[in-house]
């Protein structure tokens, strides 16, 4: 029998040749230490979020979070791994169904007869119906469509996990941006009580009951005060960048935030650390992912051994067969069988990939130990910074107290002409201190409950109402 005349092939692959495309010229460098520059080779890219403009309000750290969660491309792309997957999955499971293809031939046959008389050409045509169903296999395909069911599990529960990060991102970034704020706003504060200080000072040398050196004095402490508030406004503008970048948000748009932040109510003294152990060990979606990993390893190691085993499937075909010629009558052709196809010299390939498989579930079982214990530390860590955060709270509130009343003394004892300059300045500084400390203290309560949540893998409607 032959094929389709080597003229016919020639031809088609002629036409076929424009389709090919040809590479485009790159130039590359001529000598060590120059710089390519043909950027004009690439595609142009999309337009990003950095250039975007125009304001963007939100009514709740949670109406943040979700614009954080839908922009952020590490969401996308965890989405777009869960479909790649899903469609793995799909692709594995349809191993279970026969397999049917259909053919359309066109032929130049010649048959020479055994007495060496030529048989007359013949050039048909027809269709070509094939069946192949696979019967039985030992399990291959079952242990491979459950290893790609848990790998699309891991797949899922990674995007938790992305998700849990992007959270934790906006709310570490916000919780940074309010210490940033009230840092402003204390360093404001100073500068206005020192800028009062200084005016009673002008006015007591005026008068001639203070010396030239306590007003240079006072100048110097105000000057020093605006230094301090230019640098906590240029920490605030900075922080609010980092928050964009956070939440997904265009460092050329406007950030507009209309809610209150209110500080979470006292951690409960019942929180045993055992007890927050074992819900990270139930919840925590990159562990859970490692197990599902495992799973998967470990369902793929029995699909390598039921490939070296015998599988059995059902073959079919049929062949339509009609002709050029007039005087020649169409003709149909079946065929039907069972095949078994028996492994029996590979080189050790199936052997090896059994093997393989078989490790890659012990490391990942190692590796899902591994993270289990990094889990538990980072537990312990967030449970200590939040009884740590609560007490320093307590603390700074009593500090603060006592630093405004001593503030309020030494000014009256000052303005009544019985106290000194120095003493007015170190109560107004010592007051100064407290505001920023007590700001760094309710933002670092707000951040170690956030990072405590984060630790223990709490997804948002299972996190106590504790963020504003």
């Amino acid at each position: 029998m032959k094929s389709v005349s080597p003229f016919f092939l020639a031809s088609a692959l002629i036409a076929l040749w424009p389709l090919q495309g040809h590479t485009a010229t790159l130039e590359l460098p001529q000598r060590p230490g120059t710089f390519w520059l043909q950027l004009d080779t690439l595609p142009m890219p999309g337009a990003s979020a950095a250039a975007q403009t125009g304001a963007m309000h939100f009514a709740s750290l949670a109406e943040l979070t979700e614009h954080a969660l839908l922009a952020r491309p590490e969401s996308r792309a965890a989405w777009l791994g869960i479909q790649v997957e899903a469609a793995s999955l799909d692709a594995a499971a349809a191993a279970n169904w026969p397999t049917l293809t259909g053919q359309l031939y066109i032929s130049h046959y010649r048959e020479l007869s055994s007495i060496g008389i030529a048989a007359p050409t013949l050039n048909r045509y027809g269709p070509t119906l094939s069946l192949d169903y696979v019967l039985y296999d030992f399990g291959a395909r079952a242990a491979s469509i459950d290893a790609q069911r848990y790998q699309l599990i891991a797949s899922l529960l990674t995007n938790n996990r992305i998700l849990q990060d992007t959270i934790a991102e906006v709310e570490a970034a916000y919780y940074a941006w309010l210490a940033a704020q009230a840092q402003v706003r204390a360093a404001l504060q100073q500068e206005t009580a020192l800028g009062t200080s200084l005016s009673a000072v002008d006015v007591r040398l005026q008068g001639g009951l203070a010396a030239r050196a306590d007003q240079l004095r006072a100048r110097a402490a105000l000057a020093e005060a605006q230094l301090a508030r230019q640098t906590a406004e240029r920490d605030q503008v900075k922080a609010e960048a980092m928050l964009k970048q956070a939440a997904g948000i265009g460092q050329m748009q406007t950030l507009k935030l209309d809610w209150e932040a209110v500080p979470p109510a006292a951690a409960e003294a019942g929180a045993l650390l055992a007890d927050l152990l074992a819900e990270a060990e139930r919840q925590r979606p990159d562990l859970r992912a490692l197990q599902a990993a495992s799973a998967s390893a470990r369902a793929e190691a029995e699909r390598a051994r039921a490939a070296r085993w015998p599988s059995l499937a059902l073959a079919g075909e049929t062949e339509r067969n009609l002709y050029f010629n007039d005087e020649r009558k169409p003709s149909t052709t079946y065929s039907v069988g069972l095949n078994l196809s028996i492994p029996l010299f590979d080189g050790g390939r199936l052997a090896a990939l059994a093997r393989e498989a078989e490790r890659e579930f012990e490391r990942l079982q190692a590796e899902a130990d591994s993270q289990r214990s990094q889990v538990a530390l980072a537990v312990t860590e967030a449970y200590i910074d939040v009884r740590h955060a609560q007490l320093q709270r307590e603390g700074v509130t009593i500090q603060l107290e006592s630093a405004s009343e001593s503030a309020e003394a030494a000014e009256a004892r000052y303005t009544a002409g019985v106290g000194s300059l120095l003493e007015l300045l170190t109560a107004q500084a010592d007051q100064a201190r407290a505001r920023q400390v007590q700001a760094q203290a309710d933002s670092d309560w707000l951040a170690a409950f956030s990072r405590l949540n984060h630790a223990l893998g709490r997804l948002p409607a299972a996190t106590p109402n504790s963020a504003p």
